[in-house]
């Protein structure tokens, strides 16, 4: 399936961290100061890709979204990271895949 060059320009918009979209998102503390507070930092910046792969499922349907994760985040990985290292593991790999800024 073909995706449309402007749904994917809006997920890189979102996930790329546009000034518009960061202005609306706090950034997580610097320095957490407990193990929950950083598991908690590390939710919401996993969840902000979940936020941008449901705009995609709103606009081009459930086969698009899931196509673009499945690119962008292999399932497969996705299981993996969480299972080893947890939501800070997932950020992080995010974060080094310029997925979520």
């Amino acid at each position: 399936m073909n995706m449309p060059m402007n749904v994917l320009a809006l997920c890189a918009l979102l996930c790329a961290g546009h000034p518009s979209v960061q202005a609306q998102s706090a950034a997580p503390p610097a320095a957490p100061a407990s193990v929950a507070a950083a598991t908690a930092a590390c939710h919401s910046e996993v969840s902000r890709f979940e936020q941008a792969i449901g705009l995609v499922r709103q606009t081009q349907g459930n086969a698009a979204a899931a196509e673009l994760k499945e690119k962008l985040l292999p399932a497969k990985v996705e299981t993996e990271i969480l299972f080893k290292d947890g939501y800070c593991g997932l950020a992080r790999y995010l974060r080094d895949k310029k997925l979520n800024r």
